[in-house]
């Protein structure tokens, strides 16, 4: 089966780390995907090769829109793919909606991967373009019940239309390691400090500002102590750099950059500081959960994001800076609950991507079309329509004989089949 998947970005962060989770476990259940940018270069470029994807670059739609558009009309003609999948944070751009379904894609895969639309223009053409998803959208998808209403409509969630996509993460991954622990700890010199932690991008809805200012009120009460910043030096690295220093931290702040191995820093952490202006199911959350880290989240990252309520605290951003600051504190003391009871409920709640990429393909828009042999009867209709199957291709010989009428024996077995799917 080939999935076209749209919408991934330059830079590496939950939306395309969700396409990434569930390519490395689908690819080995014959599921392939390619991939369409329209930016200079794809995040996960060269994993992506080496997994067999294709890519393909094309104009960026704000800049080129109708060779944008004459770019994906002759991908999707020269190549048949069984479905396109369209990752979206908004609904702001339904371009590549609307091409698969003037292209007569089989399946069109709109996918919510947030919940909320910072800019004005672009709130401007989210709230134009979301009554037009449901005419080229097959199937609706978001990574949680905030991102799915948000987008689609609380009508479309509440009469089932929309299917939740856990945002899962394979958890051996980001368990934690007490040797990465030490030989961090000791190579940055934070062997008696309690560590605060953050892994993301520098923009707006992780909220910086909000954490230096609820940092610098822990500062003041307890010096031996120091906040790591993981994500890449892009967006408003500098501005929170600059703020750094204005308050006088820069020797209690650690820009880690971006990193390849998230765990080591995760084991380092003695707690997980999440203050988001807006969040879905965010990845970093789930992964410092995964690593057994105790976190204090603000009451705009939606509560699906929780899987330890034991573990994580919410607050609201109204909530000033002290009570913050004693909240981190608080629960920067947790010990950290056995790995493989982590990785048992991770899959109870749906994070693990092991078991939720067998739910994708199965259940939910990557399902299997089944050939059935000539020894085919009522039973093994009951069982394979039990198990979800979409289509059946029926051989002669199973349930009417060969000199039998075609026409007679095929509604004989539409009879047999239907009776066997309803009992």
């Amino acid at each position: 089966m080939k999935i076209l998947q749209i919408g991934m970005g330059n830079v590496a962060g939950g939306l395309e780390a969700f396409v990434m989770n569930y390519y490395r476990v689908l690819v080995h259940m014959d599921i392939q995907f390619d991939f369409v940018c329209m930016y200079d270069k794809i995040a996960y470029e060269e994993e992506i090769r080496k997994l067999g994807g294709r890519i393909y670059y094309i104009p960026n739609v704000k800049k080129n829109y109708q060779g944008y558009i004459k770019e994906l009309k002759k991908i999707l003609k020269e190549t048949k793919y069984d479905a396109v999948h369209v990752n979206m944070l908004s609904a702001a751009n339904i371009v590549p909606l609307r091409v698969a379904h003037t292209m007569k894609v089989p399946k069109i895969i709109a996918h919510s991967h947030s919940s909320s639309c910072p800019g004005l223009i672009r709130k401007i053409m989210d709230n134009w373009n979301r009554p037009k998803i449901a005419k080229y959208a097959t199937d609706r998808i978001a990574c949680g019940e905030m991102a799915g209403r948000w987008l689609f409509g609380d009508k479309a969630f509440q009469n089932g239309q929309v299917t939740l996509i856990n945002n899962a993460i394979q958890a051996e991954k980001f368990s934690f390691s007490e040797k990465d622990r030490d030989s961090l700890r000791k190579e940055l010199g934070w062997e008696n400090k309690t560590v605060i932690g953050h892994v993301g991008r520098f923009d707006i809805p992780k909220n910086h500002d909000r954490m230096l200012d609820i940092f610098q009120q822990i500062v003041s009460e307890k010096k031996d102590v120091m906040l790591c910043l993981v994500g890449p030096k892009e967006g408003l690295y500098k501005e929170i750099k600059e703020k750094t220093v204005q308050k006088g931290l820069e020797d209690k702040v650690y820009f880690a950059g971006k990193q390849e191995n998230i765990r080591r820093y995760l084991s380092a952490m003695d707690v997980f500081l999440f203050p988001s202006v807006f969040e879905g199911v965010p990845f970093a959350l789930i992964e410092a959960q995964a690593n057994g880290l105790a976190c204090v989240m603000s009451e705009a990252v939606s509560e699906e994001a929780v899987v330890f309520p034991e573990r994580v605290r919410r607050l609201s951003l109204d909530r000033d800076n002290i009570q913050w600051a004693a909240a981190v504190m608080a629960m920067s003391s947790m010990n950290r609950e056995a790995a493989d009871l982590i990785k048992m409920r991770l899959s109870d709640a749906h994070f693990n991507i092991e078991t939720e990429a067998k739910r994708l393909k199965e259940e939910h828009g990557y399902k299997y079309i089944i050939e059935v042999d000539g020894s085919c009867n009522a039973n093994t209709f009951k069982d394979l329509a039990a198990a979800g199957t979409e289509c059946f291709i029926v051989g002669s010989s199973g349930l009417f004989n060969l000199d039998e009428d075609l026409t007679i024996a095929w509604d004989k077995m539409i009879e047999t089949f239907n009776a066997c799917v309803n009992q």
